[in-house]
């Protein structure tokens, strides 16, 4: 898919920007970029603006990457200025996520909708603060195959189809190693969300796979019980891209959730 570019704070951000009408944003997860957001381009390009950028340090972005998940919030609302859309539904996966309701925090009035794929609003734990570091010294040594090995089947459920594991392995290892480093290193010192939940005042969708082996479905449960009036999702058999995995349900659930934002 095309990519151009849009300046930001130190760089570029490289975005898919196709269709028209009220902006959705889709924010790519770890280690991974906007290619991911295929399925959704294409299901909701024909009735609204879809814009699905690379976060700085990974795609087609500058390479160096940003050292918090609130920079890259940052990120997306001058991407937002630079486009000339003042509110967005947001939709973030993973580390996607984190970016989201970093987003939602620093950005309240930018944001129409939030949905959150795949993630949490804990910090990590010292295990998996821990676990992140001893992957930056992985990839410091042995370069993003590192990564590539240590996630390609955790990100999927155990019956995902060979071919997208060896696309996501594409997808892993083509990222810029600075980019995957510094991310690792945001997402290990991040903030927990949690306190800001009650807050929320947007439309709120969660969505998990059942078969998530990276986030347990479990955190969504709380997530979405933390929200006033968010909304639950759980795809059976999907593991934690469940919008790659099972592109229909995540569509379906997301085409509801968007009707239901433009008629409040």
């Amino acid at each position: 898919m095309p990519l151009h570019r849009v300046a930001v704070a130190r760089g570029e951000l490289a975005v898919r920007d196709h269709g028209d009408r009220a902006p959705l944003l889709l924010v790519h997860g770890f280690p991974l970029d906007g290619e991911i957001w295929r399925p959704q381009i294409e299901a909701f390009r024909g009735a609204r603006r879809v814009l699905a950028p690379d976060l700085m340090g990974f795609g087609g972005s500058s390479a160096a990457g940003r050292a918090s998940v609130e920079e890259h919030a940052d990120d997306l609302a001058t991407l937002l200025d630079r486009l000339v859309a003042r509110r967005a539904v947001v939709v973030g996966l993973s580390m996607g996520g984190y970016v989201a309701l970093a987003f939602w925090r620093r950005h309240p009035d930018r944001c129409a909708g939030l949905v959150l794929a795949s993630t949490r609003a804990g910090p990590d734990s010292e295990a998996g603060r821990a676990g992140r570091y001893q992957m930056v010294i992985a990839v410091t040594q042995h370069g993003v195959a590192a990564v590539c090995d240590a996630m390609a089947t955790r990100l999927v459920g155990p019956d995902a189809p060979p071919a997208l594991q060896a696309h996501l392995r594409a997808v892993m290892s083509r990222q810029p190693r600075d980019g995957v480093i510094a991310a690792l290193k945001a997402m290990a010192a991040r903030a927990s969300s949690a306190p800001q939940l009650p807050g929320i005042t947007v439309p709120t969708l969660v969505i998990t796979g059942a078969a998530d082996a990276l986030i347990d479905p479990a955190e969504s449960h709380a997530l979405a019980a933390a929200i006033p009036g968010a909304r639950l999702v759980v795809v059976p058999g999907a593991g934690h891209l469940v919008n790659l995995e099972e592109p229909g349900a995540f569509n379906a659930a997301a085409g509801q959730f968007l009707e239901a934002v433009d008629h409040t």
